[in-house]
């Protein structure tokens, strides 16, 4: 009787380890698919809007994610005629966690930059969400240009591979300011994003003549689908379409036409609705 109790003891307790130990395994397969799926990195402010001769920042951040971060990578490029790099410095994220870092900032041609940071020690790593990079850029000619991530990389706390599943890059529209009574046009930077889904931003620029300016949307066959709102008294900003009508529905996927009018200056750009 007793042995008969012993052996079902046992096979009770195998079972019961191999119950926790699937459902260990499911938890930890279910974390790190998390962390695979939602690793994404952007920059701070999106869309930048700066005159010649102007400093602006770019605060280079990571979103939310379940996973730790040891270290990065990001090979970065953008038009040097437009705009030049004058300081990098690493990110709040590593600057502030107390560990020991590692940060390198060099160019690798004109207009061509490699940044990695990482913090030394067994275990130590930093904690997303937050600032990997800081930038300071100097607008130098008018024009528009990207703040391009080429290639990110990322490693977890154990200093394994960390896929990025999304990436944003910076938008840099450099228009003149200054302009006198009477003379300018009206302009409009790249609508970002575009393609898109839900909502666009397009940074404009009206001349100081341009009191009463006016953005509208229209289809490809010249119909008036929205007035957008341009801020009073602004003379650069951003304007913002939510993809929907006069009438507050949403219109079908097709290409559309931003057009700014400020008194005698007129600028377009194009606007692609996707599903």
């Amino acid at each position: 009787m007793k042995r008969a109790q012993t052996r079902t003891r046992d096979r009770w307790i195998r079972r019961t380890r191999l119950v926790v130990a699937a459902v260990a395994a499911t938890i930890v397969a279910a974390a790190f698919g998390r962390a695979v799926a939602s690793t994404s990195v952007h920059f701070d402010p999106g869309q930048v809007l700066a005159s010649p001769g102007q400093e602006f920042d770019l605060s280079f951040r990571v979103g939310e994610s379940p996973d730790s971060i040891a270290s990065f990578q990001l090979y970065l490029s953008f038009d040097p005629q437009v705009v030049e790099l004058t300081s990098a410095v690493e990110g709040t994220l590593y600057a502030e966690s107390g560990f020991m870092t590692w940060f390198i900032s060099e160019e690798r041609g004109p207009g061509f930059w490699h940044f990695f940071d990482t913090v030394f020690g067994a275990g130590t790593h930093v904690l997303p969400p937050g600032e990997l990079l800081h930038l300071t850029f100097t607008a130098l000619e008018e024009g528009e240009t990207e703040a391009r991530i080429d290639t990110i990389r990322m490693t977890d706390i154990r200093r394994n591979p960390l896929p990025v599943d999304g990436f944003e890059n910076g938008h840099i529209l450099v228009i003149p300011t200054g302009v006198e009574e009477g003379g300018g046009i009206a302009r409009l930077g790249s609508a970002y994003p575009n393609p898109f889904v839900s909502d666009t931003v397009v940074p404009f620029f009206a001349p100081m003549d341009g009191g009463d300016a006016r953005a509208e949307i229209y289809d490809v066959r010249g119909r008036l689908v929205r007035r957008i709102p341009v801020p009073s008294g602004a003379l650069q900003g951003e304007l913002l379409w939510d993809g929907r009508d006069e009438r507050g529905e949403e219109v079908s996927s097709s290409v559309y036409f931003l057009r700014l009018t400020a008194r005698t200056s007129m600028a377009h750009c194009r606007l692609v609705k996707a599903e």
